[in-house]
């Protein structure tokens, strides 16, 4: 018999997932690898060649799952875009479920679940790095399941995941408050809160068994990471804080300028003012709410708009990169904050998929659905600046099909696009020789120029006159050898004598 409401749960969850597929699929290919999406690819490689199984001989700034991740992904699918950019859009995919499952878990209230699930289907961030090679994705799917699993009564597993988030990427130990709470709240509701029929064991027993599971993947990450040290190379963790010029607090002269810059990327978050509004506006009253009634909702409501400031308080006063992706991880959470405010609004009208007043739900649906829709063209028709969808490195296939079919001893000086070379290059027989400044160069043409042949690579927005000048004064000269298609990316030259 049709259960209207499981089934119906069914069926929308599906629509879901197929809305999801469908955008995802036709942004991962519109662009080519961005440089970090590149260097993750490379990483992937070295260790699927078993030419650097532990990542010792290249500067690694990140936790281990997405290399080795990469890794099997590039053994399933060979070396391709596709390839490197697999785990995000899994990982995508997956944040929609979870999302609307853990605001089901939390409220109850199966149009907040929906409306959650909304969000993170249509919205310009989750779209647009789903379909990247980023750790962002992997990272907040991982701490999402986390919660997920606290909030179901499974605590073992909710220490687990939000270690493996912190072992996709080093800021995944943000989820680790939030999973903490869902577990107290697990252990002191019990059934009325978690998976029926699941025994939960308290409070302190659920702690210690989720605090277990995080320091497990804990100690494995730190395992992997002294195998590395003792090789030779630089703790990740060292790296990563080297890589970003060190972490600080920001100087008071930086306050507004970060201010603007932060609040200029939260705005491709939703991409729609009146839900932006709806979100600030609704939060406010939660907040009010919250204070004055003493019951678990409120208490969510608190946990989850505490949680977003925090973190965006975190990123502005610490000496973060100002980078779009470090936003991804408050997609999910708006959802389910914009899912709790429109639930409320509606009066509670919905008390399942399809009861009494279900067109109250469905009105309010359409309304989030329509008001995202057209922010979501906008992601895939490449006019939202987020993601890896640069067109600037479009063209590179071509380049880097020329240079496959070099011969052996072929030399590529190159300047930029290091990390492109890298992967797209792996295991070619060209010699990569990094030319820091024209001087050096015309120094190395004059040395070794008539030993075999040279090619240089500029990218559209950087201008060969320097060099041309330098090399004249050796007696040599660039010869166009190849202009991408799009006439906008690169112009590759050789290198001839006079």
């Amino acid at each position: 018999m049709w259960n209207v409401r499981r089934n119906g749960r069914l069926v929308w969850g599906l629509v879901f997932y197929l809305l999801a597929w469908g955008l995802r699929a036709a942004a991962v290919g519109a662009h080519r690898l961005h440089p970090d999406e590149a260097l993750y690819g490379y990483w992937g490689l070295l260790v699927l060649s078993g030419r650097d199984p532990w990542l010792a001989t290249v500067p690694v700034y990140k936790p281990p799952v997405l290399p080795y991740l990469t890794a099997g992904s590039l053994a399933l699918l060979g070396r391709s875009e596709l390839a490197v950019r697999l785990p995000g859009l899994a990982a995508g995919l997956a944040t929609v479920g979870l999302t609307g499952r853990l605001a089901w878990r939390m409220y109850r209230d199966p149009l907040a679940s929906l409306v959650a699930g909304v969000v993170v289907v249509l919205s310009p961030f989750t779209l647009l790095f789903s379909a990247t090679g980023f750790t962002d994705p992997l990272m907040v799917a991982l701490g999402l399941a986390g919660c997920v699993a606290a909030a179901e009564g499974r605590p073992g597993w909710a220490g687990l995941l939000t270690g493996l988030s912190f072992a996709a990427k080093q800021t995944g130990v943000m989820w680790l408050p939030m999973a903490g709470f869902l577990v107290v709240a697990s252990g002191v509701l019990g059934s009325r809160f978690a998976v029926r029929g699941r025994r939960n064991g308290g409070v302190s027993t659920g702690l210690v068994r989720g605090g277990v599971g995080f320091l497990a993947v804990l100690g494995l990450v730190w395992g992997w990471d002294q195998v590395r040290v003792l090789q030779g190379a630089d703790s990740f963790w060292q790296a990563g804080v080297v890589g970003y010029g060190g972490l600080r607090m920001i100087w008071s002269v930086e306050w507004g300028d970060r201010a603007r810059a932060w609040l200029d990327w939260l705005r491709y978050l939703l991409g729609a003012p009146l839900l932006d509004g709806l979100v600030v506006g609704g939060a406010a009253v939660l907040v009010v709410r919250g204070v004055r009634h003493r019951d678990w909702p409120a208490l969510f409501d608190l946990v989850l708009i505490g949680s977003c400031l925090g973190y965006l308080l975190i990123h502005w006063l610490w000496a973060f990169p100002v980078w779009d992706r470090y936003l991804l991880p408050l997609v999910p959470l708006v959802g389910v904050i914009l899912g709790r405010v429109v639930g409320e609004a509606a009066g509670g009208a919905t008390t399942g998929v399809a009861p009494t007043g279900w067109w109250v739900g469905l009105v309010v649906l359409s309304v989030v659905a329509v008001c995202l829709a057209g922010p979501a063209g906008s992601a895939i028709a490449g006019r939202v600046p987020v993601g890896a969808g640069m067109a600037a490195y479009d063209g590179v296939e071509q380049v880097m099909g020329l240079m496959r079919g070099l011969p052996e001893g072929a030399v590529l000086y190159h300047h930029w696009l290091g990390w492109e070379y890298a992967f797209y290059l792996f295991g070619e027989p060209l010699y990569l020789a990094y030319w820091p400044t024209p001087t050096w160069l015309a120094r190395d043409v004059r040395a070794f120029g008539e030993t075999g042949t040279r090619y240089v690579v500029f990218p559209a927005w950087e201008s060969s006159v320097r060099v041309e000048a330098a090399l004249a004064e050796v007696g040599y000269r660039l010869e166009p050898v190849l202009v991408a298609a799009t006439g906008l990316w690169l112009r590759s030259v050789e290198i001839q004598q006079r």
